[in-house]
This record gives structure tokens, C-alpha cells and sequence, in this order.
């Protein structure tokens, strides 16, 4: 009785995933909405089944998703599978919403990077190289373009271009680590209002507001700025990790400070319209963020804000 039904669950699981999967592939705006849904199928059968059984599910979807999307489609399952199996045995395990977070971003990590490895090793394609090879084509077709017109060609800027395309091929880990962490976010936010509406406990996710770093992660952020005056030759492993590890320290230096003005907000009641509001034009106010997210990991601000409330 208990085969029949994992059968009969895994069956309908599996379609559902067939349909988002095709969708996902060949409709366009709809398909990308999708994507993120994909992973909740796997999430349900894990929940239900454990980690045993859903080992056999992913195997039937990527047999599924080979027939219906080629090696596109099997690329799918690899990133979006392994993590609601992952997601689906940390939900069993009553891990916090933090933790879900995380750990599917750990997933999405290890998928992108065995994603990468696979194309350089088996396929032969540098993904990077091709990215710089057509950014450069790019270039070269929009200066002509402007020649042509008799437009005016800003040389610093195109050789300011080339070299930020030059030092892509350093930032590697860092792209991996932003592409993580963004398709985890979106995959949380997507699968929450499901998983709850089909009655699966979830822990809660802690507010925006309420999250920050350990204070260890400043000090670690001072060692790469005191690094930074020091000459590192371009090329060597040294460069590549101050690079990487420069990129992601300012990064949780960012998140904290946002973190910080949603919480001041919070407390002193301000409008939820200013904070979004912020956020959107973080690029522009990159600076003054971060300095605001070191200044609350230094000097503990959010107790002071709370004494002050």
C-alpha cells in the first residue's frame, strides 16, 4: 500500500514538474516566473518520503526532463533538483528560515560550479572566454556604428570597459556566489506561500530588518582594505582571493546596511515606501550604504536606535 501510494504521489509530482519544466523552456516571460517553482516537487517528495526515495525521483526527471528539454532540460534538474531534495530534508529537519536560505544557496553553488567544470571538461566551451569574446564583438560593433553616424567615440571609456571584461575571468567565484544567493533568495520567497497553503510546517523567516552579520566579518573586511595597499600581481591566486573575497565582504557590508535602514525605519515608524525606496536606488547610494552597515557592525547602532525608540 505504502509503494502504491509513493507511485502514485511520484507520478503526479513528476508531471506537475514536466509541465513547469516545458514551460520554463518554451515560454518566454511566463518561463522565467516558473523557474523558480520548479524546485517545490521535489521539495514536496522529499517532505513526505525522505531522501532514499526522492534519489529515485530525481533520476526518473532527469530521464523526464532529457526527453522534453534535451541537455537544457537535464541542466535544469541538476540546479533546480538537487535543491528541494536538499530543501525538503532541511524542512524535515525543522531548520530555521535562515538555514533553508543558506542551504540552498550552498546548492545552487555546488550545481554552478559542477554546471562549470562539466562545460570546460566534457563540452570544451569557456564560458567566460565566450562571454569576453562577444562583449568585445559588441564593442567593436557600436564604435563603427558611431564612426559611421559621425558620433564622437569616448576611447577611455570603451578601454575602461575592456579592462573591467578582462578582470571577469578573476571574479569567477564571486559571480557564482552573487548567482547563488540571488536564485536561493527568489526560490524562498516562491515556494513559501505554496508550501503553506499545502500545509507544509515551515519555520519563520526571521524580517529583513533582523538580520546581521557577526562582528568578525568587520574585521575580516578591514584585513582585505589594509590589503589592498599592498601591490598584488595581477594573475597570481593572491590577486584572484583579495578580488573575490574584497567583492563579497562589501556585499555583506551592503546587506547590513540596508538591513539597518529597514530596522530604523521600523522603529521609528517611518513609511514602508522609504526603505523600498532606498533599496532601489542602492546602486547610486552604494557608498553611503555600506559605511552605514560598517558603522552598525562597529558600533552596535540598533541598540542605540532601540534606547533611543
Amino acid at each position: 500500500m505504502k509503494n502504491a501510494k509513493i507511485l502514485t504521489e511520484g507520478g503526479m509530482l513528476l508531471a506537475i514538474y514536466s509541465v513547469l519544466l516545458l514551460v520554463a523552456l518554451y515560454v518566454p516571460l511566463l518561463g522565467i516566473v516558473l523557474l523558480f517553482f520548479l524546485p517545490i516537487p521535489f521539495i514536496l517528495f522529499t517532505v513526505r518520503y525522505r531522501v532514499k526515495p526522492s534519489l529515485l525521483f530525481i533520476l526518473i526527471a532527469f530521464l523526464l526532463s532529457g526527453l522534453l528539454g534535451s541537455v537544457f532540460g537535464i541542466l535544469h534538474t541538476v540546479v533546480f533538483g538537487i535543491t528541494g531534495i536538499l530543501l525538503g530534508e532541511l524542512i524535515n529537519r525543522g531548520r530555521s528560515g535562515i538555514e533553508l536560505f543558506l542551504g540552498s544557496c550552498l546548492s545552487y553553488l555546488f550545481s554552478i560550479v559542477l554546471l562549470y567544470v562539466t562545460a570546460i571538461v566534457v563540452m570544451q566551451i569557456d564560458v567566460i572566454e565566450m562571454i569576453r569574446e562577444t562583449s568585445r564583438e559588441s564593442f567593436a560593433i557600436a564604435e563603427s556604428i558611431m564612426r559611421a553616424t559621425g558620433g564622437e567615440v569616448n576611447t577611455a571609456a570603451i578601454a575602461q570597459l575592456e579592462e573591467s571584461i578582462d578582470t571577469m575571468q578573476y571574479m569567477i567565484p564571486s559571480m557564482f556566489v552573487l548567482i547563488a544567493m540571488f536564485l536561493a533568495f527568489v526560490t524562498v520567497v516562491a515556494m513559501k506561500p505554496v508550501l503553506v497553503r499545502l500545509q507544509v510546517k515551515l519555520n519563520p523567516f526571521p524580517p529583513f530588518r533582523e538580520i546581521t552579520f557577526p562582528k568578525s566579518i568587520l574585521w575580516y573586511y578591514l584585513l582585505i582594505l589594509l590589503l589592498s595597499f599592498v601591490g598584488l600581481e595581477k594573475g597570481t591566486f593572491g590577486y584572484t582571493a583579495f578580488l573575490n573575497l574584497f567583492f563579497v565582504l562589501q556585499l555583506l557590508m551592503v546587506i547590513q546596511g540596508l538591513s539597518l535602514i529597514y530596522y530604523f525605519c521600523h522603529q521609528k515608524r517611518v513609511s514602508k515606501v522609504v526603505p523600498i525606496v532606498l533599496t532601489i536606488l542602492t546602486p547610486f547610494l552604494l557608498y553611503i550604504i555600506r559605511i552605514l552597515g560598517i558603522i552598525d557592525l562597529g558600533f552596535q547602532l540598533r541598540n542605540r536606535i532601540s534606547e533611543k525608540k
